[in-house]
Order: C-alpha cells, then structure tokens, then sequence
C-alpha cells in the first residue's frame, strides 16, 4: 500500500485535486481516503489552536489513516496530513509564552510527528499564491485568508520539509483540477508507485 498525503494551507485545493487523483487511481487500483479532518472536527482550528486542539488532530489523523488502512487499499489518499497538523502546532508553540509545560507537550507532539511521518510515501504540497486564496469562497468556519498567516505556514511547511528531508512535492494550484490532477499522477509515475 502507498500513502499519499495532500498538505497545505486551507483553501489551497487539497480535497479538489486529492478527488480527481482518487477517480483516476480508481481506474487500476482500490483507493481509500481520509478525508480532512478539521471541518468537522469539535474545535474551531482556524481561528484559534492549542495544545488540546492539536493533539486531538494529530492523534485523530493516525486512527483514521489506521481504520482506513484495514481494508487494504493499494492506495490510501489523505486529505491532509501529520505536516499539516505538526506545521500548526509549531506556529502555536511559537505563539505561547512557554509556560512549564510546553516542554513536555511538545516533546509528546514530536514524537508523535516523527514517529508517523515516514509512512507517508509521498506527500503533495498544494500551494496558491494569496491573490488566488483571496478570491475562492470559503467553506463554513474558515476565515478569510491572512496573507501575513499564510506566508508564516508557508515558511513553516518550507522549514520542515527540508530540514526532515520528507518526500514533498509542491503542486501549484493555478491550473484547472485536470492538470494538477495529472501533475500528481506524473510524478507517482516517476515515483515508480503506479
């Protein structure tokens, strides 16, 4: 089975281009995905991120990337991942005023981060340049996209991918959902994962 991720800041694309990725896999292999978790989840993580907040997404993200692995699936699509969450909760810690137990909250969240991300065996970074975000509707909960918090999450998603040398692969998302669509499925080809 091959885990394939799609990361990237709310509004990027992610679940547009992970469902035309899914319908074409579907053709040859059985697919499975996770949806996102944080529209539905019971804490308003747009606005507002925590030690309690986070920890419920990442260890959610693992029990339905676990669930969903139990059918076998050749591929299994997750519509964000475990760089989304951790990204997040860096961009917190970085906000607190390190209270004494940050230490050990993020001792506990790392090593939940480095545990569960290698199994991902790629991971596709839908990006779009602010004035494209300022433009798309947003979906229920989510505020309008800070052009100043976005570049933040960019540098953090930017940070970590290289310094954990994770298998990330940037897709703009200034195409139509087709293109970038075929743009994943070009480098899973090169990857050699189809």
């Amino acid at each position: 089975m091959h885990k394939i991720a799609f990361s990237g800041i709310p509004g990027s694309g992610k679940t547009s281009i992970l469902a035309e990725v899914k319908k074409l896999l579907s053709l040859k292999y059985r697919v499975e995905d996770v949806p996102d978790l944080r529209p539905n989840g019971p804490f308003d993580f747009d606005h507002k991120t925590d030690f309690v907040s986070q920890f419920y997404f990442v260890t959610s993200q693992i029990n339905e990337e676990n669930i969903r692995v139990e059918g076998r699936p050749d591929f299994l699509l997750c519509d964000g991942s475990l760089l989304d969450h951790w990204q997040e909760w860096l961009g917190c810690l970085a906000a607190t005023n390190g209270n004494g137990q940050a230490a050990a909250r993020n001792a506990l969240m790392e090593g939940l981060y480095r545990f569960w991300a290698p199994t991902y065996a790629a991971i596709f970074r839908v990006r779009a340049d602010a004035k494209v975000l300022l433009k798309r509707e947003l979906k229920a909960g989510l505020r309008e996209c800070d052009p100043e918090r976005s570049q933040q999450a960019d540098e953090r998603y930017d940070r970590v991918i290289q310094q954990d040398r994770l298998p990330a692969y940037d897709v703009w998302n200034h195409q139509t959902i087709d293109e970038s669509a075929q743009e994943v499925m070009v480098r899973l080809a090169d990857m050699k994962l189809i």
